[in-house]
């Protein structure tokens, strides 16, 4: 299947999804790194690639959803085809009789 044959909406959420799992490999590698709290050697000594593999997928799937949501949210809406042409009200006054009130 072609690349280009894959619907908009598809292929969106794929790249920001991507996108999301790629940031997501960053942060286990800034975990790992750091060792805050001697995580990242607790993870390599006992745990091993079965570990990081959950802690990827699993953030992968976080940072994914975030990205998908933040890029939804900040579509401007020029990719979508044009409706037609608006047309320009102008403002007419009315007039409008107001009863005045009673003075006590």
């Amino acid at each position: 299947m072609s690349l280009h044959r894959i619907p908009v909406a598809v292929r969106f959420m794929i790249m920001h999804g991507l996108i999301g799992f790629g940031l997501s490999a960053l942060f286990v590698a800034a975990v790992l790194w750091a060792d805050p709290g001697g995580v990242g050697r607790l993870i390599l000594k006992h745990g091993g690639v079965p570990v990081v593999a959950m802690l990827w997928f699993f953030s992968g799937l976080t940072f994914g959803s975030v990205q998908i949501g933040a890029a939804i949210m900040l579509r401007d809406g020029r990719d979508e085809p044009p409706r037609g042409r608006r047309l320009r009200l102008q403002a007419i006054p009315v007039p409008v009789t107001v009863p005045a009130r009673a003075r006590r």
